[in-house]
């Protein structure tokens, strides 16, 4: 750990600093992902695109309101995407904000949370498209009277597709954030259990207020794996806690470990 004590000055300095490098990156990512923003707008227009078609025929297309409307979704597109290609270095720097308040052993485990963080994050984004999109534009396009033309905005679709891949891909980041709280004594395996439950019910009600399907298979499809991210998360600060200790045991360890005083009486 390190030993310096760091005001609330210098932990805001940090943070700033932090910040700042991560942004960086993303602005980097965002720029190399515009050259391939006419790609990522087709692979993102594909599943609602195949909804429509199915409904309406092959005549079924978006359609834009504004001149700039396709110029700030490839913006957006690249945006969302250079998140996904700089998450490893943005848990770089969040590591990098939490590392002085661990002991030195624990730092070796730098590489399993960026690595490990970035695949969860990408993670989350593949199940949104794969598993989600697919199913729900189909009940949305579905759910609409033959004797109405659906033509969606492309601006409003991709907002919301975005928003989407996004959440999925945070809320898959739940193993990764309580293995380092676990580490850093901030929760504990035996608390997380006891709030299982609760986790339990919130997880459903967030899978009936996002899924526009009224079906349980749908909502399931939402709150299944934020129950499962849990249950990983318990498993993973159980094996935290038992191979590197509580942090007063970890505490209690270094103190052992550490040189004493040839001048201070023994005991």
């Amino acid at each position: 750990m390190d030993e310096k004590e760091y005001t609330l000055v210098e932990h805001l300095g940090e943070l700033r600093k932090r910040l700042g490098y991560a942004l960086g990156g993303v602005l980097v990512a965002t720029v190399g992902c515009f050259f391939i923003s006419e790609w990522l707008l087709h692979v993102l227009r594909q599943p609602m695109e195949t909804a429509l078609q199915l409904a309406h025929g092959e005549t079924a297309k978006f359609m834009v309101t504004g001149a700039a409307e396709y110029i700030v979704c490839q913006m957006k597109a690249a945006l969302v995407a250079a998140m996904f290609v700089a998450s490893p270095w943005i848990l770089y720097q969040v590591w990098q904000f939490v590392a002085p308040g661990l002991y030195d052993h624990e730092r070796r485990y730098a590489g399993m949370f960026i690595w490990a963080g970035a695949f969860f994050f990408c993670a989350g984004g593949a199940f949104c498209y794969f598993a989600v999109f697919p199913t729900m534009f189909e009940f949305l396009v579905e759910s609409i009277p033959s004797d109405i033309a659906m033509m969606p905005s492309l601006e409003e679709h991709f907002s919301f597709t975005l928003k989407m891949l996004l959440a999925f891909a945070v809320v898959f980041e739940t193993p990764v954030f309580i293995f380092v709280l676990s580490i850093a004594g901030v929760v504990d395996p035996k608390t997380l259990g006891q709030y299982r439950r609760y986790v339990v019910v919130i997880a459903l009600i967030i899978g009936a207020i996002l899924t526009p399907t009224p079906d349980w298979f749908s909502q399931m499809l939402l709150a299944g794996p934020i129950i499962v991210l849990w249950e990983l998360g318990v498993l993973v600060s159980r094996l935290a806690v038992k191979v590197g200790g509580t942090p007063l045991r970890r505490r209690g360890a270094v103190d052992a470990n550490a040189p004493r005083d040839p001048k201070q009486p023994a005991g």
